[in-house]
């Protein structure tokens, strides 16, 4: 599952967690991400792998575009759209 998603300048995101695999990849901009407790700031063309089950969050540093790939898909995020 490919999700694009754009995000402001300041949002800062509660903690995640979900049992598929996540892959960002930063389309624009830079953020702050936290993986596991580990924080990583990643800017465009870098990508975050964030494994089953992780506890994550995301502080936007510039707007962003991110190109998010789920594996399985995350039905959750079917029934928001």
């Amino acid at each position: 599952m490919i999700v694009r998603v754009e995000i402001e300048k300041g949002f800062e995101g509660d903690i995640d967690q979900h049992p598929e695999e996540q892959v960002s990849y930063l389309e624009k901009g830079s953020l702050e991400f936290e993986v596991g407790g580990e924080k990583k700031i990643i800017s465009k063309g870098e990508s975050q792998y964030v494994p089953s089950n992780e506890e994550h969050r995301v502080k936007v540093l510039e707007d962003c575009v991110i190109i998010d790939v789920f594996t399985p898909i995350r039905k959750d995020l079917l029934k928001q759209g």
